[in-house]
């Protein structure tokens, strides 16, 4: 239901900016994106090795292809730029920008700029309006916030490690993090900083010191939970909602509906599939979700970029503390995109762009290490 009550928000932002010169700058937006992820196809080539080329074409010209076929518009902006348009999979060429090391560093010094952005929207959302009184009006005010911090916090939380001088930036990082998981009550997001947490401690050296630290922590971050009246009410909807299961009956819904044959060419653009009174076009689970409207050639081939590459280099390469990490937060995505992250999709926002980003540099350290 989010899904579908975004990409409405979405199309009627469009249709009310498409009466203004705002509809220009999102158009130039989309223009120099595209441009971007363009020109890194060509200057990367060479810097990585055959099978990323092809299974990034793979999956463009399937795409495409589904587009065409299922009566996608090319000169509908809300149609390209849709979940299931093709501008999510023309901008996955940004994994060929990676390869420069000294552009690369420039991800570090822009995260930390978006976490201090985000910090201080959701303080002022937070002055302004409290978290509301249900769960919905917290997902209006901070989903996008919780959802893009998500994809942030951890990987400069872990990245940045190595320097002591960035201890407490790492520690705001994760605290508004963590807030942001609480306020909309999503145990999913907890989860993930959760993992990031247990990998931050067996990748410390004195785990006596980083336990006693934790612990302090924790009991601080209880503390205030326990004491505010608007964090122990999300805490205790949060402790309801764990005890809840609220996806297996739409996944069996969706299961029931598909069409075995549709499933190797993927049912287009308007796939769609009766869940109570309602036609529905998403599901919480990204792969089934692709592998429905797609087909099997861009699951296959985006599952090849994302999960089978970075294992491999985790179980069967000798790597560097920063490459670990990079593989960490690549296989939470492939988690999350199974459904352990809500609001985690292919799409056109900043989080996917920033994954893509480390996806290259995975991607083009991959292509060294098999020279």
């Amino acid at each position: 239901m989010y899904f579908a009550q975004e990409r409405l928000f979405r199309r009627e932002t469009l249709g009310i900016l498409a009466l203004g010169p705002e509809k220009y700058i999102r158009m130039a937006s989309v223009i120099l994106i595209f441009a971007t992820a363009i020109i890194a196809i060509f200057l990367g080539r060479s810097k990585y090795k055959f099978s990323v080329y092809f299974a990034y074409f793979a999956i463009l010209i399937t795409v495409i292809l589904n587009f065409i076929v299922s009566g996608g518009d090319f000169l509908d902006m809300t149609h390209v730029m849709d979940s299931k348009g093709i501008g999510t999979w023309i901008t996955l060429a940004l994994i060929f920008v990676s390869y420069n090391s000294s552009r690369f560093k420039l991800l570090e010094v822009f995260l930390l700029i978006a976490i201090f952005y985000i910090s201080l929207l959701t303080i002022y959302n937070f002055i302004d309006f409290g978290v509301g009184g249900w769960r919905g009006q917290a997902l209006n005010k901070y989903r996008v916030y919780a959802t893009t911090m998500v994809w942030i916090v951890p990987y400069y939380y872990l990245i940045t490690k190595p320097n002591p001088k960035l201890k407490w930036l790492r520690v705001y990082a994760l605290f508004f993090g963590l807030i942001l998981a609480l306020i909309t009550q999503t145990r999913s997001f907890l989860i993930i900083y959760f993992l990031t947490i247990m990998f931050d401690f067996f990748n410390t050296k004195n785990r006596l010191s980083y336990s006693i630290f934790l612990f302090a922590g924790g009991i601080a971050f209880l503390l205030i939970v326990l004491n505010t009246e608007i964090f122990s009410n999300s805490l205790e909807l949060l402790i309801n909602r764990g005890t809840h299961d609220t996806r297996s009956e739409q996944l069996g819904v969706f299961l029931s509906q598909l069409n075995p044959i549709k499933l190797i060419t993927g049912s287009g653009f308007f796939a769609s599939y009766r869940y109570g009174y309602q036609q529905w076009t998403a599901v919480d689970n990204q792969w089934l979700l692709l592998l429905w409207w797609a087909g099997i050639i861009p699951v296959i081939a985006y599952f090849y970029l994302t999960a089978v590459i970075p294992l491999k280099m985790a179980l069967f390469y000798r790597l560097d503390y920063e490459t670990k990490v990079e593989c960490f937060i690549l296989i939470l995505w492939v988690l999350g995109l199974t459904g352990l992250a809500i609001f985690t999709t292919m799409t056109i926002d900043l989080f996917f762009f920033i994954i893509c980003i480390l996806l290259g540099r995975v991607l083009y350290k991959f292509s060294n290490l098999c020279v």
